[in-house]
């Protein structure tokens, strides 16, 4: 396998000596452990760089630990993982739900790919599971050992995941309540909760924060009818951007997905209307881009990075 070959863009600090860089915290070769590490390494890295949020508690039946039984048995959790830095156009958020009742931990991936909310993504992950080290060797759970104390203690065996359990998944419940979750935006005026303390709130929220929980919160955003017109100040933007990157050839909408952050089919709706109020010209036949529309102002005074 080839040496990875990395820019100034992967590094904390790419002005230091070659030996001293540290890639980003939220990079891909850092974040990614699915093959060389233990699911808990795995979970643990949904933590970085996410504002993470607990839409469904264990024990939210009962109103105070002391109030729990002895043999009560716990409920199900569903914690929601915005990350800052996005996984690709449409993406909305990661989540991980577990359920005494089903004998794997479920990881999945919502995404508004121009149709509504909807799960993209789904992992399952099994207690227990081990993994290859750097060494070729494998690291589990332990062998079962006849000398041990207690029986009790010996690793359970691992039962295959049926359609049965499959069918246990309630995706629908998932759906709906990441989707009544996010729909809360609280978070303007009381802030950010972080391990427990306020990171900030309001105008001291730190731009990326903003950009993530707010295109978070329009793309899980149920879809009216009959769409609310387009602002004036997106088309603008939108019209520049297609001006900017039209010149660069085939992929203009993919590349105008990544810069905005949505669905392919929501930019082609945008570009549409941006052509039909007049801020880029009517389609020509025969002719593959459009140019300025007679209401595109210049110079640009928005940023495609924040529509």
């Amino acid at each position: 396998m080839p040496k990875p070959q990395f820019s100034a863009e992967d590094y904390v600090n790419p002005e230091a000596p070659e030996d001293e860089r540290r890639l980003r915290p939220d990079h891909p070769r850092v974040r990614d452990h699915s093959y060389d590490c233990a699911r808990s390494t795995q979970e643990l890295d949904l933590w970085k760089g996410s504002l993470v949020s607990t839409v469904m508690e264990p024990w939210d039946a009962y109103v105070s630990l002391e109030e729990i039984p002895e043999d009560a048995v716990p409920g199900p959790s569903l914690t929601l993982f915005i990350k800052e830095r996005s996984r690709g156009p449409g993406y909305v958020a990661d989540f991980v739900y577990k359920a005494a009742d089903l004998p794997v931990t479920v990881h999945g991936i919502l995404a508004n790919q121009g149709s509504g909310l909807g799960l993209i993504e789904l992992e399952l992950w099994r207690p227990g599971w081990g993994y290859w080290d750097d060494f070729g060797d494998f690291v589990g759970p332990p062998e079962n050992n006849e000398d041990a104390p207690d029986q009790d203690e010996r690793p359970a065996v691992l039962v295959p995941v049926t359609g049965d359990v499959l069918r246990r998944i309630p995706v629908g419940q998932i759906l709906a309540r990441a989707q009544a979750e996010l729909a809360d935006q609280s978070w303007r005026d009381e802030g950010v909760i972080v391990l427990g303390r306020s990171r900030a709130a309001g105008p001291d929220l730190a731009p990326r924060t903003v950009q993530a929980l707010e295109n978070a919160h329009l793309l899980a955003t149920p879809a009216q009818r009959g769409r609310p017109q387009l602002d004036e100040s997106l088309l603008h933007r939108v019209a520049h951007a297609y001006l900017r990157e039209a010149i660069n050839g085939p992929g203009l909408t993919r590349r105008l997905a990544r810069l905005f952050d949505r669905p392919e089919p929501t930019i082609k709706d945008w570009i549409k209307a941006a052509r039909e109020r007049g801020y880029l010209s009517p389609a020509v036949p025969g002719r593959r881009a459009a140019g300025p529309g007679p209401l595109l102002r210049h110079p640009e005074e928005h940023s495609p990075s924040s529509p």
